[in-house]
């Protein structure tokens, strides 16, 4: 009696391992990086340079600025022993309203610049997304991962799929 309870047990046991095996078996699972595709597409690099352009645009802007503004703390300094208390209050108002007319301008300029990024990166990542559902959908994928940040430490199963995420997106 007792071993034919063992035999049960141990027959139930590989059958339960068989059907797990099997199950496991028919799962499809991808990774996807859609950060590294976002860098590689051609639109991601386009917008990164545009990004650039403007960057070095505002940049450029703020560096003649900030040269106007040392050069007038400069002729300040030169001239504060001749010029009247009240003229050189003045003049130090005057420099200070430039130095706070810099700042502000970086910052919006800063502003600007995140915003402009995560309007393209937004725009962009909507279309990996419908591309990945696309090829999760066609190839049969039950599972995709997204792995650009490092998430997933160790996939033995999992395919790859952001090079064809970028080709596809590319093609579009």
């Amino acid at each position: 009696m007792f071993r034919k309870w063992i035999v049960t047990a141990l027959v139930a046991a590989l059958m339960t391992s068989a059907v797990v095996s099997t199950v496991q078996a028919a799962e499809k699972i991808a990774l996807v990086s859609l950060q590294q595709a976002l860098n590689e597409v051609n639109d991601g690099k386009k917008a990164k340079q545009k990004l650039k352009k403007d960057f070095e645009s505002k940049k450029k802007q703020l560096d003649g600025m900030k040269s106007e503004l040392e050069k007038l703390s400069q002729e300040l300094d030169k001239q504060k022993m001749v010029l009247s208390g009240e003229a050189l209050a003045q003049k130090r108002q005057d420099l200070q309203a430039k130095f706070i007319d810099l700042q502000n301008k970086a910052a919006t300029y800063e502003r600007e610049l995140k915003m402009q990024e995560a309007e393209s990166a937004k725009k962009i990542l909507t279309s990996l997304r419908e591309i990945v559902l696309e090829i999760s959908k066609k190839e049969g994928y039950t599972l995709v991962i997204e792995n650009s940040t490092d998430t997933v430490l160790y996939a033995s199963t999992g395919e790859d799929i952001t090079p064809k995420v970028i080709a596809e997106y590319n093609k579009k």
